[in-house]
Formats: C-alpha cells, sequence, structure tokens
C-alpha cells in the first residue's frame, strides 16, 4: 500500500512539475523568410492553421508580404487567421482605457486611484514540485509546486489591486494566454487566486495530498481567495480580491492541461 502510494505521487510530482508549452513565434517575418527559402505554400499554411494570430496584416504590410514573394494563398490565410481577433480589431496596448481591447493576458492596475498605469503580468514557469510526508494520517504525502525566486516581481499598489483579464473570445484555437497548446481559458473563474508560502527563498502552493483515505490532485479548493469579477464586455474583465489582501506572495493560477500550471504572480507590501 504505501509503495503504491509513493509511486503514485512520485508519477504526481513530476507531470506538475513539467514546464508548460511554449509559444512558437511566428510572425510577417518568419513568412517572408519561409517564402524567400523556397519552402511551399503546404508547409506555411499548415504553420499559419495551427498557432494563433501574430500577424501584421494592415494595407501597407500586405503590400510588403507580396512585394518579398509571399504567395496570394499565404497572405489570404494570414488574414483570415486574424480575423476577429484583437490583433484584427485593432487593439492598442497604449491606451489608458482599462475597457479597450489589448492583447490577450493578465494585466494589474498600479495607477494612483482616477489614474490608470495597466501592466502585463507575464506567467511564471514553476522549477518542479517535490513530495514530503510518510504517508501516515499526521504527515500525510504532500506534493508542493516550487515557484522561482523569493518574491514576485511585480508589485501591488496597494491590498485591494485591481485586475484586467483580455480574453480572445473569437479564437478559442489560441491556448492559455498565447500558447498553442489546448483551447484558450474564457473568463476568470477558470482561476485560483493563492497565497504563496515562503521556505528556503522559494514560493511553493500545495498542489497535492495523498493520506491512508484517499488521494487529492490539484490546488485545495480552501486555499482560494474569493474575488469578485466585472463583465466590461467584448471579452474583458476586472477583477478585485472580495477583501484587503495582506502583505505577502499571491498569484492567480492557471492549470493549462493535467501536467502543467501557469502562474501570475505579485506580492503585496502594506
Amino acid at each position: 500500500m504505501k509503495k503504491t502510494l509513493i509511486v503514485s505521487f512520485a508519477v504526481m510530482g513530476l507531470m506538475a512539475g513539467e514546464s508548460p508549452v511554449q509559444a512558437d513565434t511566428f510572425n510577417n517575418a518568419s513568412v517572408v523568410a519561409l517564402a524567400k527559402a523556397g519552402i511551399g505554400d503546404d508547409v506555411v499554411l499548415s504553420k499559419i492553421a495551427s498557432l494563433p494570430c501574430s500577424y501584421d496584416i494592415s494595407t501597407d504590410q500586405i503590400i510588403a508580404l507580396k512585394s518579398a514573394g509571399v504567395s496570394n494563398p499565404v497572405i489570404a490565410a494570414m488574414v483570415g487567421r486574424c480575423t476577429g481577433s484583437s490583433k484584427a480589431q485593432g487593439a492598442s496596448n497604449d491606451s489608458a482605457d482599462p475597457s479597450v481591447k489589448r492583447t490577450s493576458g493578465l494585466y494589474i492596475e498600479l495607477g494612483a486611484p482616477g489614474q490608470h498605469n495597466i501592466k502585463v503580468i507575464r506567467p511564471t514557469t514553476a522549477s518542479g514540485a517535490r513530495v514530503s510526508g510518510n504517508g501516515s494520517i499526521l504527515f500525510p504525502f504532500t506534493a508542493r509546486l516550487d515557484i522561482p525566486r523569493a518574491t514576485a516581481q511585480m508589485h501591488a499598489a496597494n491590498g485591494t489591486p485591481t485586475f484586467y483579464f483580455y480574453f480572445e473570445t473569437d479564437d478559442r484555437k489560441v491556448g492559455d494566454f498565447g500558447t498553442s497548446a489546448s483551447a484558450s481559458a474564457q473568463s476568470p473563474s477558470e482561476f485560483n487566486l493563492v497565497q504563496f508560502k515562503l521556505k528556503n527563498g522559494q514560493r511553493e502552493m500545495v498542489i497535492g495530498k495523498i493520506t491512508p483515505f484517499g488521494t487529492k490532485v490539484g490546488l485545495n479548493p480552501k486555499d482560494a481567495i474569493q474575488f469578485s469579477i466585472n463583465d466590461l464586455g467584448d471579452g474583458v474583465f476586472s477583477v478585485q480580491p472580495n477583501a484587503p489582501l495582506p502583505s505577502g506572495e499571491y498569484g492567480f493560477v492557471l492549470r493549462a492541461g493535467s501536467d502543467s500550471y501557469r502562474i501570475y504572480d505579485f506580492d503585496v507590501t502594506s
């Protein structure tokens, strides 16, 4: 029995420690490079179909693509791939208005009251899971995910920060904020807001537990911090914790498939 528990948790830990699939950067320059290298349209069209829109399809750029030798079918596929996306709709990350559509992702409000200063939070990749405990009732096997660095690189302006989520509602082939691995998240309710514990210069969170009575995989709902969601329309949501956050390390956690987590981390200093 004990051996089975250890093996099960070891597998769980290895799975949780795998890194999320990274997005393939494939833009106008990539398409031009393949065209000049003599790569056939069938290969280029397959790449376009499998990756999210990352092209500039303005009139000037379409003319530039044609001048560079890109075929009409490839240009048409680029335009079609971007139809409905924020890039095609003229999304601007420079706008001071948080309700204006921008590149999909999770952003934090850093501005003073009445002033907007919205910054994107880049996801952090976990370094791996470790297992502790002996499987007893008092000391169950517990898997913890270690998060690099002792503190986040993004600092909240106060204990009740406002966050903005921008989703690509018209393109579900875009994976979790930029990867092509899976269907994209479509609501902040798919995320958990948690506080990380500090230990030996690392931040950590529990992602599973095995007791003599059963196995729990994933974040414990009891560790989740409640937050309010306001739908601003067009795939834009504002989010705010229901109660002020005390000083500490936090993050919005999205389980991106069965073997990885995406962590959008920040800290609060009272």
